[in-house]
């Protein structure tokens, strides 16, 4: 579980928001904003509610210098009190690594880890408690490089693999599900033709899996 800080005036012309497709129900998002910055991409509010996060957000009363760096700073305090350990503070702004700094000083047992980031996927990147191990191996897995000549094939591939689908199953009753059946055939090209029968059956019920078998494995 993380809490998640956004210094939405400082990052939001900067995709600060990059990421947070990767918050989950326990995890809380706040953000910070003024009146100069009070919009938001559509695609970041769709990620937003279906990661069904508890968002929070904070609009700047009054104007001034650093005013909501304050904002924030207090916020943490807040969050850390309420039992909070994994916050991340995102922001190009350095003068948050204060922030994080005094964290560091505290000596209770359960310390509060603060870390800053220039948005949510680098800062989910950047804490290492237990809990965040197997979000961290996804954002890795996201982000590491890729041989684009085999990638092309395996694309190539893919879209082959659907057209083959999509004529064989063109007026048959089973057209509807070609996603569906793709995506199975696609997990199984490698599989026995017993194996390939057996979880039809399985994943489509007996008469229709035994139907779509039968069209499949002229396919795959």
């Amino acid at each position: 579980m993380a809490a998640v800080l956004v210094d939405y005036e400082n990052v939001w012309g900067a995709h600060g928001l990059k990421g947070v497709e990767y918050l989950g129900s326990k995890d809380i998002l706040c953000i910070f904003y003024s009146q100069c910055c009070g919009r938001i991409r559509a695609e970041y509010m769709e990620s937003i509610r279906q990661t069904a996060c508890d968002l929070r957000v904070y609009k700047l009363a009054n104007t001034g210098k650093n005013a909501l760096d304050f904002y924030i700073a207090s916020e943490c305090g807040v969050l850390s009190q309420s039992g909070e350990t994994q916050i991340v503070i995102v922001s190009n702004d350095k003068g948050f690594r204060a922030v994080a700094d005094f964290f560091k000083l505290r000596e209770e047992p359960a310390k509060t880890d603060v870390v800053i980031a220039s948005n949510i996927e680098n800062g989910l990147m950047a804490l290492h408690s237990a809990d965040d191990a197997a979000r961290r191996q996804e954002l890795q897995n996201k982000s590491k490089m890729l041989d684009l000549a085999v990638e092309h094939a395996r694309y190539t591939e893919h879209i082959s693999m659907m057209n083959k689908l999509k004529e064989a199953f063109h007026g048959t009753g089973y057209e509807h599900m070609i996603a569906q059946i793709f995506a199975y055939a696609d997990e199984n090209q490698d599989a026995a033709p017993r194996q390939l029968y057996t979880g039809s059956l399985h994943l489509f019920g007996r008469r229709d899996g035994t139907a779509i078998y039968q069209i499949l494995k002229t396919v795959v």
